[in-house]
């Protein structure tokens, strides 16, 4: 992939970025300026009787009798019509009031560049999905695939084991699947946050720009997941919150750079005062991933109910149920893991958008591409 310039460039204050790499565009690793006072919310309304027809002096008062003929004389064109002042519905400097046409957003990649709704969060998830086959769904089977053994491998000791030691490797393997899931979600928001600017990214590429930054953000991922489990264990609705307040951390962390700490902070600030909405959005995401997942699970359970797939003594899965089994999840993983991270992403990218106004740099940086980028005749 060409590099274009501003993508590159290392940031003020940290180490020159190693030779390939792609770094973020400008703005990516801290927060941008808030935008100026009423920006994006409507101007004060007009004065009053802006744009209403003023009656005349003396409106209301007796008149003299009407000279003769007076009624026959047509009005002039328009009589009668309230007429706009000059200007009335233009588009007035300072931008986004509310009296003039909307500005088109600019759109370079999979989302407009403004703050974004729900249908359009999903929609760019999927398109980034479909724009990056092999960035997306290669990286998740390959992830999945590894966890996937190691799960198998859990799952046939447990069933040869007593009682706990089966459900202490059961909670393990959803622990591990867990972490990797919260793994490829900061891997995969590197795709979605170059799918934002139009360029598409394949699964070397993605590689190159996580490895600096893959031990740390496993650790994460695993922080992530204790503390959801902590609030599991105090409080249901206490983990629902953290899960939520912290579901932002890890393409903050891959993006902006910074600590562990760093992006959990931030993903506690980004996500405040909205805590709803993502908890919405988050919602119906999972949704959808339940509804394929359970038409999976119908395959699956029609596949379980083989008596070649079973021991009919145990009840425990045979060497050939476990297989199917494994191949199974790693396809219900691949359908539904990237998806769940473009959208985290894409909350993300809307949440600095909103408070931050980093549509400005990214429309920018959008445009240096573009005319960084050769032009054949």
């Amino acid at each position: 992939m060409t590099e274009e310039p501003g993508w590159n460039q290392p940031q003020q204050g940290s180490p020159n970025p190693a030779d390939g790499q792609r770094q973020p565009p400008p703005g990516w690793g801290q927060p941008q300026a808030p935008p100026p006072p009423g920006w994006g919310q409507p101007q004060a309304p007009p004065p009053p009787g802006w744009g209403q027809q003023q009656p005349p002096p003396g409106w209301g008062q007796p008149q003299a009798p009407p000279p003769p003929g007076w009624g026959q004389q047509q009005p002039p064109p328009g009589w009668g019509q309230p007429q706009a002042p000059p200007g009335w519905g233009q588009q007035q400097p300072g931008g986004g009031g509310q009296w003039g046409p909307q500005v088109q957003a600019e759109k370079p990649g999979i989302i407009p560049l403004r703050p974004l709704a729900v249908g359009e969060i999903l929609d760019g998830a999927f398109t980034a999905v479909r724009q990056n086959p092999g960035a997306t769904i290669g990286l998740t089977v390959a992830a999945t695939t590894v966890v996937q053994i190691v799960s198998t491998i859990l799952t046939a000791i447990g069933q040869r084991s007593s009682s706990g030691t089966e459900i202490f490797f059961g909670l393990v393997g959803t622990g591990l699947e867990l972490v990797v899931r919260i793994a490829l979600a900061g891997a995969l928001s590197i795709v979605v946050s170059e799918a934002t600017l139009g360029s598409r990214m394949n699964s070397g590429e993605v590689l190159q720009r996580i490895r600096p930054r893959l031990g740390g953000l496993i650790g994460l991922s695993i922080a992530v997941t204790l503390l959801t489990i902590l609030g599991i264990i105090g409080l249901l609705v206490g983990a629902v919150f953290v899960a939520v307040a912290l579901a932002l951390s890890t393409p903050a962390y891959v993006l902006e750079g910074g600590t562990i700490g760093t992006a959990m902070r931030r993903s506690w600030a980004l996500v405040r005062g909205a805590w709803w909405r993502t908890f919405g959005i988050l919602l119906l995401t999972g949704i959808i991933a339940l509804v394929l997942g359970i038409v999976l699970g119908v395959v699956l359970g029609v596949i379980r109910n083989s008596s070649s797939m079973t021991d009919p003594y145990s009840g425990d899965l045979t060497a050939l149920g476990l297989f199917v089994n494994a191949v199974l999840s790693i396809v219900g993983n691949t359908v539904t893991t990237p998806i769940i991270a473009g959208v985290v992403a894409l909350v993300y990218i809307d949440r600095r958008i909103r408070l931050e106004g980093l549509d400005v740099t990214l429309a920018q940086t959008a445009r240096d591409r573009a005319a960084a980028s050769p032009r054949y005749e």
